[in-house]
């Protein structure tokens, strides 16, 4: 049997919209109720962080895959604020909204920058810890701390400019 069938052979593909996620009894654990299904104290995953943040991989503790949710935008209110709560505790991907100063010092550069999280400074090595999408730009800093610019076009002109040279 195939890799791919196999992993779907085991694992449930739920309906967003027809379950409902509530915190579970241990960090960073959720409960699943729906789909004549309940899975309890599952850790959601997102196995495509920046491609594709909004699909979810729910484990066990020993991290065997129990259930899959494509868009958990697709939930309720209250479902997706919850996942968000725990999602945000496990992921840490501040979105830069501006570049206040690169510097450069040997192959290093060194970023001053405004997230959704506050002011961050931090270093890459060089042009290889950056890389675009499209309008999205990773950045990668020394210590494997992963930045992202959304879109590239929504920052302001001088930040573009900044982002432009070392792209």
């Amino acid at each position: 049997m195939p890799l791919l069938e196999s992993f779907l052979s085991k694992t449930w593909v739920l309906n967003a919209e027809q379950v409902r996620v509530f915190k579970g009894n241990r960090a960073n654990t959720v409960k699943i109720v729906g789909s004549n299904r309940e899975f309890l104290e599952v850790i959601p995953k997102k196995p495509f962080p920046i491609s594709n943040p909004y699909f979810l991989i729910f484990t066990d503790a020993q991290g065997n895959e129990i259930c899959v949710v494509e868009d958990y935008r697709k939930m309720d209110g209250f479902s997706r604020r919850t996942l968000e709560e725990v999602l945000e505790k496990l992921y840490f991907i501040p979105v830069i909204r501006r570049v206040k100063k690169l510097e450069t010092s040997g192959d290093e550069f060194i970023w001053h920058v405004e997230t959704d999280r506050g002011l961050k400074e931090f270093r890459t090595r060089g042009r290889r810890s950056v890389s675009r999408s499209g309008e999205k730009i990773v950045i990668i800093d020394i210590n494997d701390n992963v930045y992202i610019v959304e879109d590239i076009n929504k920052v302001d002109e001088r930040s573009r400019v900044l982002l432009e040279t070392v792209t």
